[in-house]
């Protein structure tokens, strides 16, 4: 693994990042979404490469959007993962594609080399090797960093630099923070609590208040698009999805 990358910016990226997951073992495929959906933003799981195929079409017809990562096993019914991967090439021929199989057969492997899929993990699925592709698919991006969303915002998470167009929004310290830890979270609900804990880390002796919270989210949203955090009044706080552009 890079060194420049930690684990904790690979795990940030991937929250995120949208999946397709197409695994026609039922076991295998429930073992391993458990697994996905704590790593990923959203997952959606396809029961074999038809299905997934549909799922694809769908996705983008409803959001305009295509999945960020498309991880599918090989041998399926059906359609099977190379004729999958070749029909969404088709489409999308800059879509990023993970191969988690149990076969290593010439067979299988030679015309997913030749389609110049992104990478291979070998079954059983390993957390270490998982990690290890999506540092590689992922290093440009992991590298940049760089956010942008609607209305011309655009969030540089290195500097920690927010700019409308070329005019940059000025943050305080917790508003960073709490920009931080949205992004890491992505579609995930963060309670009060949770935002609390993260902005006064290093202050554990101070009392929690919900007050603060609300008046330091009162702030940062003023600076921001309309709708670009949304609350749950059970759940907390996150980034609403439409706000990031398509890109």
């Amino acid at each position: 693994m890079n060194e420049a990358t930690t684990l904790e910016q690979i795990v940030s990226y991937c929250k995120r990042l949208k999946v397709l997951y197409v695994e026609d073992h039922k076991e295998s495929q429930v073992a391993s979404l458990s697994l996905f959906e704590d790593i990923f933003g959203t997952v959606t799981p396809a029961d074999n490469g038809e299905h997934g195929m549909a799922c694809y079409i769908d996705k983008y017809n409803d959001s305009g959007q295509y999945f960020d990562l498309v991880i599918t096993d090989i041998k399926m019914p059906r359609i099977n993962g190379i004729h999958m991967i070749e029909s969404i090439y088709k489409i999308n021929p800059k879509q990023k594609t993970l191969i988690l199989s149990a076969y290593q057969d010439e067979t299988y492997l030679v015309p997913l080399i030749n389609l110049n899929v992104s990478g291979f993990i070998k079954k059983p699925l390993m957390l270490d090797q998982l990690l290890q592709q999506l540092q590689r698919i992922f290093k440009e991006a992991l590298e940049k960093r760089s956010y942008t969303f609607i209305e011309n915002y655009r969030y540089d998470a290195k500097t920690k630099r927010l700019f409308k167009s070329d005019q940059e929004i000025m943050l305080t310290q917790n508003e960073v923070k709490l920009l931080d830890f949205l992004l890491d979270n992505g579609q995930h609900y963060c309670s009060l609590e949770q935002i609390f804990d993260h902005l006064f880390f290093e202050d554990p002796l101070k009392d929690f208040s919900s007050h603060s919270i609300h008046g330091i989210l009162k702030r940062f949203k003023s600076k921001l698009p309309d709708n670009f955090i949304i609350n749950n009044k059970t759940l907390g706080y996150k980034l609403n999805e439409a706000v990031y552009e398509n890109q």
